[in-house]
């Protein structure tokens, strides 16, 4: 179902009506103005010359001065409106934007990329909280103001009036080329926005990676190529719209250069137009000019805020791919029994033709230590993939305590597994705030606990502020084998049945990571699922499981897989170990 960014401004009735009410009463008390101006020329000054009779100016004058004092009232009043629309709509649409991009499932946020969503939540939400600000000020004020001038110049005299419809006209239809023709550039500069912040993220994110390779002349060339599409995009819209303005000045000079000929014409016939009403008559085409002016500028703005638009009710109408039907949710199992099964499970991505994995066989039981290992790319991360249930399985079926993975309860799922991932993932706080991600009714002594079963309590008991100490952003403020122990910690503390550790201890020195092991084995209810490099690393497990280009090699004991697995025993000899 499409759903529309604009249905959260319902919150801002109020004042999407008022708003606008008080800038039409403000464009009321502009339109009074220039007749009152034309009095006091026509009428005040030969009063005030002939009979020294003044209150035919200062009268009109004092009326003048309190329509400005009201008209600034006005606009005040509508300027508020405007903030509390526009920021509380923007502030609403940016939270259902995060909140749905966290509902949506892993493949849909790889299949629109990281940098188009950070994109999204930022500068296409500030376009469209823009053109609400813009709907409240602007968009009567300018129509109004245009009608009202040329209903008041028609008043004065029809004739003249009639320049005023030509200019109206003549300016429309180029404002309506200009936004046919902006529209489509709109969507096309979006998209290289989008690629200069994935490059910009990729780049940024593995600096130390460029800089190892005195690659930065290559990012450079490469971040320099996207900017020049991005310029030449620009630079046809930024033309157009360069252009619209001074057409209009142009246009609106031409038609005021046509009323003071016509009116000197007028002069010469004996059908003299009088000083007021000629000055009434272009300080309202100066109001047209003024009212263009800002149509162009929307122009622009609603122009670009469309195509945000667009862009943010993708998203929002966005469905996930993982369906939460739950029929089942904690459910108890014993020690021993199957806690995953794969049945003929096979695995593709939607934008791949090839499988990633397929007709995998195997089951892990409650409480046993399994190993994956294999090659780059042998499909190890995508079983732990779809163990989380981040994705689904092509065909085939993978049974969770003895049910359909599918019918079980994805946030039971994910609470009764823990995840740590090869890339150490911390959050900007301290370690406790880290820790208690995982369990937030954890108590100190349960964090040092889960510290000391995953090495860390040393280092983290040396910081003289402990468990409070600040953690930046990204965890930069710790080595690699720090970010890992305080993401096994984390895991640790969640207390759930399963424990996953994609690659999670490579930054481990080999003592470490055998203590870390011997802590997590005298666990026995706890299932441990270790993807590693280093046999070492499983050669101790109940059972390992050998990926090779998407299918199971072999499955065994580390003495079996010696004497039964080609890739295993490569592995091993690679390795050297003894």
């Amino acid at each position: 179902m499409k759903i529309n960014a604009y249905r959260y401004l319902k919150y801002y009735k109020k004042e999407m009506i008022l708003g606008p009410a008080f800038k039409i009463l403000e464009v009321i008390f502009e339109l009074i103005t220039p007749f009152l101006m034309a009095y006091i020329i026509d009428t005040g000054i030969n009063r005030a010359t002939e009979f020294n009779d003044y209150s035919a100016i200062y009268i009109p004058g004092i009326i003048i001065l309190a329509l400005s004092v009201l008209g600034l009232s006005s606009t005040l009043v509508c300027q508020y409106f405007a903030s509390i629309a526009s920021q509380g709509y923007g502030t609403k649409l940016r939270n259902a934007l995060y909140e749905k991009i966290m509902g949506l499932s892993l493949r849909e946020i790889e299949l629109v990329g990281k940098g188009n969503l950070v994109t999204l939540i930022t500068n296409d939400v500030n376009r469209v909280q823009l053109s609400v600000a813009m709907m409240v000020r602007l968009v009567l004020r300018a129509p109004a103001l245009i009608i009202g001038s040329l209903i008041c110049a028609f008043i004065i005299d029809y004739k003249f009036a009639f320049i005023f419809l030509g200019v109206v006209i003549i300016i429309s239809l180029i404002l309506f080329f200009v936004i046919k023709y902006s529209s489509k550039r709109v969507l096309t500069t979006q998209k290289a926005v989008d690629e200069l912040v994935t490059i910009s993220n990729d780049s940024l994110s593995g600096i130390r990676v460029v800089k190892a390779f005195n690659n930065e002349e290559y990012e450079i060339n490469k971040f320099k190529d996207k900017t020049s599409a991005y310029y030449k995009e620009m630079k046809k819209v930024n033309l157009l719209n360069a252009i619209t303005n001074p057409v209009t000045f142009l246009i609106i000079n031409i038609a005021i250069v046509l009323i003071v000929y016509f009116s000197g014409v007028s002069a010469i016939n004996g059908t003299d137009l009088s000083s007021g009403n000629l000055t009434s008559l272009i300080s309202y085409l100066n109001q047209i000019l003024l009212a263009l002016i800002v149509v162009s500028n929307l122009v622009v703005i609603f122009t670009k805020a469309f195509a945000s638009k667009k862009r943010i009710e993708n998203i929002l109408s966005m469905e996930p791919s993982i369906k939460n039907n739950p029929k089942y949710k904690d459910l108890k199992i014993k020690n021993r029994e199957p806690i995953f099964v794969f049945k003929n499970a096979s695995f593709k991505y939607e934008t791949g033709d090839n499988l990633v994995v397929s007709n995998l066989n195997f089951e892990i039981l409650k409480g046993e230590t399994v190993g994956i290992i294999g090659g780059t790319g042998s499909g190890k991360t995508t079983i732990i993939k779809l163990l989380e249930r981040f994705f689904d399985v092509t065909s085939g079926h993978i049974l969770y305590k003895g049910v359909d993975i599918k019918d079980y309860d994805l946030t039971s799922l994910h609470d009764e597994i823990s995840l740590v991932n090869q890339r150490a993932v911390l959050f900007k706080g301290t370690i406790k705030s880290n820790l208690m991600m995982a369990n937030k009714n954890a108590t100190n002594e349960d964090i040092n606990n889960a510290l000391k079963d995953a090495c860390a309590f040393e280092f983290v008991s040396n910081y003289k502020d402990g468990i409070d100490h600040e953690v930046e952003e990204g965890g930069k403020n710790f080595s690699g084998g720090q970010r890992q122990r305080l993401s096994i910690a984390r895991s640790i503390l969640k207390n759930s049945e399963v424990l996953i550790l994609d690659d999670s201890t490579s930054a481990l020195d080999y003592l470490t990571e055998k203590t870390l092991r011997n802590n997590l084995k005298s666990k026995e209810n706890l299932t441990k699922i270790i993807i590693a490099q280093r046999i070492s690393s499983l050669q101790n497990a109940d059972k390992i499981i050998v990926m090779y280009h998407g299918n199971i090699e072999a499955i065994g004991r580390h003495d079996e897989l010696l004497k039964t697995s080609k890739v295993y025993k490569e592995i091993y000899e690679s390795q050297e170990v003894k």
